[in-house]
Protein backbone atom coordinates (compact mmCIF):
# COMPACT_ATOMS: atom_id res chain seq x y z
CA UNK A 1 0.00 0.00 0.00
CA UNK A 2 1.21 3.48 -0.82
CA UNK A 3 1.13 6.12 1.89
CA UNK A 4 1.23 9.90 1.88
CA UNK A 5 3.68 11.45 4.33
CA UNK A 6 2.77 14.89 5.70
CA UNK A 7 5.54 16.76 7.47
CA UNK A 8 4.06 19.51 9.65
CA UNK A 9 6.13 22.35 11.09
CA UNK A 10 4.66 24.14 14.13
CA UNK A 11 5.83 27.68 14.96
CA UNK A 12 6.19 28.47 17.80
CA UNK A 13 6.74 24.84 18.71
CA UNK A 14 5.77 23.11 21.96
CA UNK A 15 5.10 19.47 22.78
CA UNK A 16 1.53 20.03 24.02
CA UNK A 17 0.46 21.65 20.74
CA UNK A 18 1.99 18.78 18.77
CA UNK A 19 0.15 16.26 20.97
CA UNK A 20 -3.17 17.98 20.28
CA UNK A 21 -2.38 18.10 16.57
CA UNK A 22 -1.63 14.36 16.52
CA UNK A 23 -4.96 13.62 18.23
CA UNK A 24 -6.87 15.53 15.56
CA UNK A 25 -4.89 13.87 12.77
CA UNK A 26 -5.54 10.44 14.26
CA UNK A 27 -9.28 11.15 14.36
CA UNK A 28 -9.07 12.16 10.70
CA UNK A 29 -7.60 8.82 9.62
CA UNK A 30 -3.83 9.28 9.86
CA UNK A 31 -2.21 6.02 10.94
CA UNK A 32 1.39 6.63 11.95
CA UNK A 33 3.33 9.47 13.54
CA UNK A 34 6.93 10.41 14.09
CA UNK A 35 7.93 13.49 16.10
CA UNK A 36 10.45 15.89 14.59
CA UNK A 37 12.36 18.79 16.07
CA UNK A 38 9.68 21.32 15.12
CA UNK A 39 6.53 19.26 14.61
CA UNK A 40 5.47 15.82 13.43
CA UNK A 41 5.42 13.51 10.42
CA UNK A 42 2.00 11.92 9.84
CA UNK A 43 1.10 9.06 7.49
CA UNK A 44 -2.16 8.19 5.75
CA UNK A 45 -3.08 5.81 2.89
CA UNK A 46 -2.76 7.87 -0.27
CA UNK A 47 -6.34 7.29 -1.37
CA UNK A 48 -7.67 8.72 1.90
CA UNK A 49 -5.60 11.91 1.98
CA UNK A 50 -7.73 15.06 1.62
CA UNK A 51 -5.84 18.38 1.63
CA UNK A 52 -9.02 20.30 2.50
CA UNK A 53 -9.57 18.17 5.60
CA UNK A 54 -6.00 18.83 6.72
CA UNK A 55 -6.56 22.55 6.23
CA UNK A 56 -9.67 22.40 8.43
CA UNK A 57 -7.67 20.76 11.22
CA UNK A 58 -4.97 23.43 11.06
CA UNK A 59 -7.64 26.16 11.29
CA UNK A 60 -9.10 24.86 14.55
CA UNK A 61 -9.02 27.12 17.65
CA UNK A 62 -6.29 25.28 19.59
CA UNK A 63 -3.79 26.32 16.92
CA UNK A 64 -4.63 30.03 16.87
CA UNK A 65 -1.52 32.15 17.08
CA UNK A 66 0.68 29.44 15.58
CA UNK A 67 1.90 29.01 12.04
CA UNK A 68 1.61 25.42 10.81
CA UNK A 69 3.18 24.68 7.45
CA UNK A 70 3.30 21.27 5.83
CA UNK A 71 4.99 19.34 3.05
CA UNK A 72 3.59 16.33 1.20
CA UNK A 73 5.48 13.29 -0.07
CA UNK A 74 4.50 9.84 -1.30
CA UNK A 75 6.17 6.78 0.26
CA UNK A 76 5.97 3.01 0.22
CA UNK A 77 4.44 1.12 3.16
CA UNK A 78 6.35 1.44 6.42
CA UNK A 79 7.21 -1.11 9.10
CA UNK A 80 4.87 0.55 11.59
CA UNK A 81 5.34 -2.13 14.25
CA UNK A 82 9.09 -1.57 14.26
CA UNK A 83 8.54 2.18 14.63
CA UNK A 84 6.33 1.98 17.69
CA UNK A 85 8.37 -0.81 19.26
CA UNK A 86 11.36 1.52 19.23
CA UNK A 87 9.47 4.30 21.02
CA UNK A 88 6.72 2.58 23.07
CA UNK A 89 7.44 2.66 26.80
CA UNK A 90 5.28 1.15 29.59
CA UNK A 91 2.75 3.52 31.16
CA UNK A 92 1.65 3.49 34.81
CA UNK A 93 -1.82 5.01 35.23
CA UNK A 94 -2.93 6.11 38.68
CA UNK A 95 -0.27 3.89 40.27
CA UNK A 96 -2.69 1.00 39.72
CA UNK A 97 -2.70 0.09 36.01
CA UNK A 98 0.44 -0.83 34.08
CA UNK A 99 0.01 -0.69 30.30
CA UNK A 100 2.87 -2.43 28.53
CA UNK A 101 3.68 -4.17 25.28
CA UNK A 102 4.22 -7.91 25.13
CA UNK A 103 7.99 -7.42 24.86
CA UNK A 104 8.07 -5.53 28.21
CA UNK A 105 8.49 -7.36 31.50
CA UNK A 106 5.63 -7.17 34.04
CA UNK A 107 6.09 -5.00 37.12
CA UNK A 108 5.53 -6.62 40.55
CA UNK A 109 2.93 -5.08 42.84
CA UNK A 110 0.77 -3.44 40.16
CA UNK A 111 -2.94 -4.07 40.63
CA UNK A 112 -3.81 -4.44 36.94
CA UNK A 113 -1.33 -5.50 34.27
CA UNK A 114 -2.56 -4.86 30.71
CA UNK A 115 -0.65 -6.00 27.64
CA UNK A 116 -1.34 -3.87 24.55
CA UNK A 117 0.33 -4.35 21.18
CA UNK A 118 -1.29 -1.38 19.41
CA UNK A 119 0.02 -1.70 15.84
CA UNK A 120 -1.67 1.28 14.14
CA UNK A 121 -4.64 1.47 16.49
CA UNK A 122 -5.45 4.20 19.01
CA UNK A 123 -5.33 3.48 22.73
CA UNK A 124 -2.13 2.70 24.61
CA UNK A 125 -2.55 4.77 27.75
CA UNK A 126 0.02 7.31 26.59
CA UNK A 127 -2.59 9.82 25.50
CA UNK A 128 -4.22 11.92 28.21
CA UNK A 129 -7.78 10.88 27.28
CA UNK A 130 -7.02 7.15 27.52
CA UNK A 131 -5.43 7.64 30.93
CA UNK A 132 -8.45 9.68 32.08
CA UNK A 133 -10.81 6.91 30.98
CA UNK A 134 -8.76 4.21 32.73
CA UNK A 135 -8.86 6.22 35.97
CA UNK A 136 -12.62 6.68 35.65
CA UNK A 137 -13.15 2.93 35.17
CA UNK A 138 -11.23 2.20 38.37
CA UNK A 139 -13.46 4.60 40.28
CA UNK A 140 -16.73 3.30 38.79
CA UNK A 141 -16.44 -0.43 39.46
CA UNK A 142 -19.50 -0.39 41.70
CA UNK A 143 -21.55 0.88 38.72
CA UNK A 144 -20.76 -1.98 36.34
CA UNK A 145 -19.61 -4.92 38.46
CA UNK A 146 -21.65 -7.93 37.35
CA UNK A 147 -23.32 -5.84 34.63
CA UNK A 148 -22.90 -4.90 30.96
CA UNK A 149 -20.57 -2.24 29.54
CA UNK A 150 -20.43 -0.60 26.11
CA UNK A 151 -17.12 0.77 24.78
CA UNK A 152 -17.60 3.02 21.73
CA UNK A 153 -14.54 3.63 19.57
CA UNK A 154 -12.80 0.79 21.38
CA UNK A 155 -9.52 0.97 19.43
CA UNK A 156 -7.00 -1.45 20.94
CA UNK A 157 -9.62 -2.71 23.40
CA UNK A 158 -7.72 -1.31 26.37
CA UNK A 159 -10.80 0.06 28.16
CA UNK A 160 -12.82 -3.09 27.52
CA UNK A 161 -9.96 -5.17 28.92
CA UNK A 162 -9.82 -3.16 32.16
CA UNK A 163 -13.62 -3.42 32.54
CA UNK A 164 -13.42 -7.20 32.13
CA UNK A 165 -10.60 -7.36 34.69
CA UNK A 166 -12.56 -5.26 37.21
CA UNK A 167 -15.82 -7.15 37.24
CA UNK A 168 -18.00 -6.41 34.21
CA UNK A 169 -20.24 -9.34 33.32
CA UNK A 170 -20.03 -8.56 29.61
CA UNK A 171 -18.41 -5.86 27.51
CA UNK A 172 -19.29 -4.87 23.95
CA UNK A 173 -16.68 -2.88 22.04
CA UNK A 174 -17.47 -1.12 18.78
CA UNK A 175 -15.04 0.51 16.36
CA UNK A 176 -15.52 1.68 12.78
CA UNK A 177 -12.13 0.31 11.70
CA UNK A 178 -11.89 -3.42 10.99
CA UNK A 179 -8.17 -3.29 11.78
CA UNK A 180 -9.05 -2.03 15.25
CA UNK A 181 -11.30 -5.06 15.75
CA UNK A 182 -8.51 -7.42 14.71
CA UNK A 183 -6.03 -5.70 17.01
CA UNK A 184 -8.50 -5.62 19.91
CA UNK A 185 -9.14 -9.36 19.56
CA UNK A 186 -5.39 -10.01 19.71
CA UNK A 187 -5.08 -7.88 22.84
CA UNK A 188 -8.08 -9.57 24.47
CA UNK A 189 -6.42 -12.95 23.93
CA UNK A 190 -3.10 -11.69 25.30
CA UNK A 191 -4.87 -10.50 28.47
CA UNK A 192 -7.21 -13.51 28.76
CA UNK A 193 -10.11 -11.08 28.99
CA UNK A 194 -13.34 -13.06 28.97
CA UNK A 195 -16.86 -11.89 28.18
CA UNK A 196 -15.84 -9.25 25.63
CA UNK A 197 -17.30 -8.96 22.11
CA UNK A 198 -15.80 -6.60 19.52
CA UNK A 199 -17.94 -5.39 16.60
CA UNK A 200 -17.07 -3.39 13.50
CA UNK A 201 -19.36 -0.44 12.78
CA UNK A 202 -20.61 2.83 14.19
CA UNK A 203 -23.35 3.94 16.57
CA UNK A 204 -26.02 2.75 14.14
CA UNK A 205 -25.32 -0.75 15.51
CA UNK A 206 -27.07 0.40 18.70
CA UNK A 207 -30.40 1.09 17.01
CA UNK A 208 -33.13 -1.13 18.38
CA UNK A 209 -31.12 -2.34 21.37
CA UNK A 210 -32.76 -2.10 24.80
CA UNK A 211 -31.30 0.12 27.56
CA UNK A 212 -29.07 -2.67 28.88
CA UNK A 213 -25.68 -1.05 29.58
CA UNK A 214 -24.91 0.23 33.07
CA UNK A 215 -21.72 1.90 31.83
CA UNK A 216 -21.13 3.46 28.40
CA UNK A 217 -17.60 4.58 27.52
CA UNK A 218 -17.00 6.99 24.63
CA UNK A 219 -13.40 8.12 24.16
CA UNK A 220 -14.02 9.61 20.75
CA UNK A 221 -13.78 12.89 18.85
CA UNK A 222 -16.03 15.79 19.80
CA UNK A 223 -18.10 15.81 16.62
CA UNK A 224 -18.81 12.08 16.76
CA UNK A 225 -19.64 12.32 20.46
CA UNK A 226 -22.15 15.13 19.93
CA UNK A 227 -23.76 13.35 16.99
CA UNK A 228 -24.03 9.92 18.61
CA UNK A 229 -24.75 10.78 22.24
CA UNK A 230 -28.53 10.31 21.78
CA UNK A 231 -27.87 6.71 20.76
CA UNK A 232 -25.59 6.16 23.76
CA UNK A 233 -28.27 7.47 26.11
CA UNK A 234 -30.94 5.32 24.47
CA UNK A 235 -29.07 2.10 25.34
CA UNK A 236 -27.93 3.31 28.78
CA UNK A 237 -29.78 1.61 31.62
CA UNK A 238 -31.78 3.93 33.92
CA UNK A 239 -29.40 4.97 36.69
CA UNK A 240 -26.43 4.12 34.46
CA UNK A 241 -23.31 6.16 33.75
CA UNK A 242 -21.81 7.66 30.60
CA UNK A 243 -18.10 8.52 30.58
CA UNK A 244 -17.08 10.73 27.66
CA UNK A 245 -13.64 11.94 26.63
CA UNK A 246 -11.61 12.68 23.51
CA UNK A 247 -12.29 16.42 23.50
CA UNK A 248 -10.52 19.57 24.65
CA UNK A 249 -11.34 22.13 27.34
CA UNK A 250 -12.80 24.48 24.72
CA UNK A 251 -15.32 21.80 23.70
CA UNK A 252 -16.63 21.19 27.22
CA UNK A 253 -19.61 23.62 27.08
CA UNK A 254 -20.95 21.92 23.94
CA UNK A 255 -20.65 18.47 25.51
CA UNK A 256 -22.37 19.61 28.70
CA UNK A 257 -25.18 21.24 26.73
CA UNK A 258 -25.77 18.13 24.64
CA UNK A 259 -25.84 15.89 27.72
CA UNK A 260 -28.25 18.18 29.59
CA UNK A 261 -30.63 18.23 26.61
CA UNK A 262 -30.69 14.42 26.77
CA UNK A 263 -31.59 14.42 30.47
CA UNK A 264 -28.18 13.47 31.80
CA UNK A 265 -26.88 14.97 35.04
CA UNK A 266 -23.24 15.92 35.53
CA UNK A 267 -21.52 13.75 38.14
CA UNK A 268 -17.87 14.81 37.83
CA UNK A 269 -15.16 16.05 35.51
CA UNK A 270 -11.51 15.14 35.03
CA UNK A 271 -8.75 17.08 33.32
CA UNK A 272 -5.27 16.31 32.08
CA UNK A 273 -3.31 18.85 30.07
CA UNK A 274 -5.96 20.43 27.79
CA UNK A 275 -8.08 17.28 27.61
CA UNK A 276 -11.29 16.46 29.49
CA UNK A 277 -13.27 13.45 30.62
CA UNK A 278 -16.81 13.97 31.90
CA UNK A 279 -19.00 11.55 33.85
CA UNK A 280 -22.77 11.82 33.42
CA UNK A 281 -25.58 9.89 35.09
CA UNK A 282 -28.93 8.88 33.64
CA UNK A 283 -31.89 9.30 35.95
CA UNK A 284 -33.10 6.04 37.55
CA UNK A 285 -36.45 4.62 36.53
CA UNK A 286 -39.33 5.96 38.58
CA UNK A 287 -41.62 3.40 40.21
Amino acid sequence: MHYTEITLHVTPHDDETVEILVAYLEAAGFEGFSCTGDGVKAYIPTGRYQPAALGQIIARPPFAGRAIAWEVAGIEDQDWNKQWEESFAPVLVGDRVLVRASFHAPRPGVEHDIVIDPRMTFGTGHHATTALMLEAILDLQRVFRGREVLDMGCGTGILAILCAKTGAARVTGIDIDERARENALENLAANRAAGVAILTGDAALLDGRPPRYHLVLANISRNVLLEDMPRYVAVLHPGGTLVASGFLDVDLPLVRECAAALGLSLASERQRDNWRAVIFNKAPKMC
